[in-house]
């Protein structure tokens, strides 16, 4: 069955409004965010510092932490100040967000980051849908493609989530599109194509890192099949653009290189050498295995075993193709399979947690991947009818996937956004928690944020029993690995505390309730303790209590899912 290129249009349209609906319809639903997201609208909107040491914040401090003041609409030179001060991210989805943001002063809302990622997922699904027709040549089996991600929960958490990576998931697909497309042409491309694969690597580096790792292993796919062609002319053009974007993104953000190369992040930011070996490679293998969890969940209704069944299905019938049926892979579906496999592997590997956003710009390609290997596969049957088979299980896997499978980033299970009282008290550590939960501090009339130097005594044993039941042999080491991660690897970060101003605040001392937040870092007995000796406050009584770790099967899974990473009190 083939469709005209018109009719393709009109059903690709049909899929990216049906996929977009749905993740309106999660973005309603979410209520909280991920600290990241909150990080987003600050370095993009403000250079507001709050007040963080023992004094009082009110609602128009965060708002103004978090949302463009009129006289700094459109102040680009304060974004990109951010981010060398931050020194973690490159400017240009901050420049995006700021932008969008400065239309709308003075307001923060979850919808201004949205729009953006709005735009760029229909962009991904566009780009998605040229690049299956590319290696299919086929309009039906490009759509059917694109279907398995657009409906998938890989699309509506990359979606919702408000970050840069639905943006950097575009930047890479055009990349990859743009690679095919100047692979076919042999000897014969133009210097406007070689044009926008420059923008296209410097819009793609001025966004987030990994799309360098992305576009790496892109290239080689092209070197090696333009060596093999004898086509030099076609590779020095395609060098010679990419790395004219990379230079230019470098000139306009020079920080790049240190920000790559001297970051405190992955597991380059640890001291392998206090681990024993054996407690690296079982971690390593437990990340992994974290990540396949994601993919599953991802793409494959939460079901790990459904995942392998596919992929031994896949890599089965693949070697029957190669070497029985003398059916060679497509030389265009490398640029997906090599940069996609590789990459998710990779980033597997080396990233600083375990978390579905570093691997978001390779899933597209997978589950694309995946559809096309078995429309492959069903191709063995004659029978046009079964054949109709995978369309049908993608979208019998996408209702069941959206009935019984929560997408990340979504929460919505607290009740802190109903105050039991007029002002709050955060007690934090050095890991600065208190930037989770800025949402929950406009509620307030009044906020003071106090920092304690004393860290949980029991945290430790409780990673340790987490990681072994995991399969993790720690050697009672893991608990540094963790601090490591959580301080970005910086473990010398200073620690100071405040909590001395509980004492002696005057506004304290005059209030007949307030509610209190204490960090799941700090020492949660010590600052009770010290609350109820030291203030007038002698009693108290639990609002919410944190998550378990046990809860979850991978521990980032933990920071990704919970509202606050407090237990919560209400002292009188």
């Amino acid at each position: 069955m083939k469709i005209d290129n018109k009719k393709a249009r009109i059903i690709l349209a049909v899929i990216i409004a049906v996929s977009l609906v749905i993740s309106t319809v999660y973005m309603f639903a979410k209520q909280g965010f991920h600290e990241d997201e909150l990080l987003t609208y600050n370095l993009a909107n403000s250079s507001k510092q709050l007040n963080v040491d023992g004094g009082w914040n009110s609602p128009e401090d965060f708002s103004e932490y978090l949302a463009v003041s009129p006289d700094d609409r459109f102040d680009y030179a304060q974004v990109y100040e951010n981010q060398i001060i931050d020194a973690s991210h490159p400017p240009l989805y901050y420049a995006l967000v700021h932008t969008v943001c400065s239309f709308f002063p003075g307001v923060f809302s979850k919808w201004l980051a949205y729009s953006i990622n709005v735009l760029a997922m229909a962009g991904i699904l566009i780009m998605l849908y040229k690049i299956g027709r590319k290696i299919t040549g086929n309009n039906l089996y490009a759509l059917i493609g694109v279907g398995a991600y657009a409906l998938s929960i890989a699309c509506i958490t990359t979606t919702i989530y408000l970050r840069m990576y639905a943006t950097l998931t575009f930047w890479v697909l055009a990349f990859v599109y743009m690679s095919i497309k100047l692979y076919e042409k042999k000897n014969t491309v133009s210097i406007k194509d070689c044009i926008l694969l420059a923008v296209t690597v410097l819009c793609g580096v001025l966004t987030q890192y990994y799309f360098i790792l992305f576009a790496g292993l892109t290239g080689l796919v092209f070197l090696v099949l333009k060596i093999r062609e004898k086509c030099g002319k076609d590779l020095i053009k395609y060098i010679i653009a990419a790395v004219v974007g990379a230079g230019l993104a470098l000139c306009i953000y020079p920080y790049i290189i240190s920000n790559v190369l001297g970051g405190n992040r992955g597991l380059s930011s640890l001291d392998m050498s206090a681990l024993d070996m054996i407690t690296v490679v079982t971690y390593v293998f437990y990340k992994l295995c974290t990540y396949v969890q994601i993919l599953a969940k991802d793409m494959f209704i939460n079901q790990v075993w459904l995942l392998g069944l596919c992929t031994a299905a896949v890599i089965g019938f693949g070697i029957y193709f190669r070497f029985v049926k003398k059916v060679k892979i497509p030389k265009k579906a490398m640029f997906a399979v090599v940069p996609a496999v590789c990459y998710f592997i990779g980033i597997s590997l080396v990233s600083p947690f375990n978390s579905d956003r570093y691997v978001m710009a390779s899933l597209p390609l997978i589950a694309m991947l995946f559809a096309f290997s078995f429309i492959r596969i069903f191709t063995l049957f004659k029978n046009q009818k079964i054949r109709l088979a995978v369309p049908v299980c993608i979208l019998l896997a996408s209702v069941t996937a959206f009935v019984t499978v929560k997408p990340y980033y979504t929460y919505g299970k607290t009740n802190l956004y109903e105050p039991k009282t007029d002002n709050c008290i955060f007690v934090g550590t050095a890991m600065l928690e208190w930037n989770k939960c800025i949402d929950k501090f406009m509620n307030y009339d009044s906020t003071m944020i106090v920092q304690s130097s004393k860290f949980s005594p029991t945290l430790g044993d409780e990673l340790e029993e987490f990681a072994e039941k995991r399969g993790v042999i720690t050697n009672g080491k893991v608990s540094s690995l963790a601090e490591a991660f959580m301080f970005n690897g910086d473990t010398n970060k200073q620690e100071t505390d405040s909590m001395e101003k509980l004492k002696t605040d005057k506004k304290l001392a005059s209030l007949d309730e307030v509610t209190v937040y204490v960090s799941r870092l700090a020492d949660k007995d010590d600052v009770l303790k010290y609350i109820t000796e030291n203030t007038k406050f002698k009693n108290y009584e639990l609002i919410q209590a944190d998550y378990s770790f046990e809860d979850f099967y991978n521990w980032y899974d933990y920071f990704v899912e919970t509202e606050s990473y407090c237990n919560v009190y209400r002292f009188y």
